[in-house]
């Protein structure tokens, strides 16, 4: 049984789990026949779960997922053309220890952010330091730190640092020249050391023109795509779908 001060300096250690894993063990006399290198190993085990799950929830948190609810579990394959085999591929996160990037095209509603926060809730699972962030508010915020005296260096160096970025609303605003040439250093900084999965609207075969052309287009273009998985999200409109189900559920509680 532990006393007052082991607790103390055991919680300044800041050991998480370690006193809830001892008080276990002394209060379960199942426990009572093992051995110290067994009772050891248990409580080291505990203590090293608890570590890595308050590692996942502070990634978690970190990430600011737009939809956190978001799982590959629950993904919706029903009627759309989704490749169950590449989306458990991706759950897996080698396509980030590739440095592949990951391109989700889409209409509105059908689907792309949920499967982009999906995919980002397991890059935070296996420890990497994710961040989701529309392109609007990036490049607001960039604006934002310009005006407050930043160097665009310091801009860039925080979103080039997240192993997994999530861009979503790719290209929903036509970048100006200095946007572009931000996206540019932006894109070189990331390339072959980094993945970002892009969330679009438009098809590939547009984002050229949606940049304005020219080389600063070409540069950014060629340090994607060549190294990309493309997933076609479909027509079916998901918000319309589980709106339905919502209906459906609400409908059927009124008359049990």
């Amino acid at each position: 049984m532990l006393d007052p001060e082991t607790k103390r300096k055991i919680r300044e250690l800041r050991i998480p789990g370690m006193i809830e894993a001892v008080e276990m063990l002394d209060a379960d006399p199942a426990f009572a026949t093992l051995s110290f290198d067994e009772r050891l190993r248990i409580v080291v085990d505990h203590c090293h779960q608890e570590m890595e799950n308050s590692q996942v929830a502070r990634l978690l948190r970190n990430a600011h997922l737009r939809l956190p609810q978001a799982d590959v579990t629950n993904i919706d394959y029903d009627g759309r053309p989704l490749d169950r085999a590449l989306i458990a591929e991706l759950a897996t996160t080698q396509f980030v220890a590739r440095a592949t990037d990951v391109i989700i095209e889409g209409f509105t509603g059908t689907g792309k952010s949920h499967l982009a926060c999906a995919l980002g809730k397991q890059a935070c699972k296996h420890g990497l330091r994710t961040l989701y962030v529309r392109m609007p508010d990036m490049l607001a915020y960039r604006a934002e730190k310009l005006a407050a005296g930043w160097a665009e260096k310091k801009v860039l160096n925080k979103f080039a640092a997240y192993k997994v970025l999530i861009l979503d609303e790719h290209l929903i605003d036509k970048p100006t020249t200095e946007q572009m040439h931000f996206l540019l250093e932006l894109t070189e900084r990331r390339y072959d050391s980094s993945s970002t999965i892009f969330c679009s609207q438009y098809p590939v075969d547009e984002w050229h023109r949606r940049m304005g052309g020219g080389a600063h287009a070409e540069s950014v273009m060629d340090r994607i795509v060549h190294n990309a998985v493309r997933i076609q999200m479909g027509d079916v409109n998901m918000r319309q779908r589980a709106k339905a189900r919502l209906d459906r559920l609400e409908s059927a509680r009124s008359l049990s």
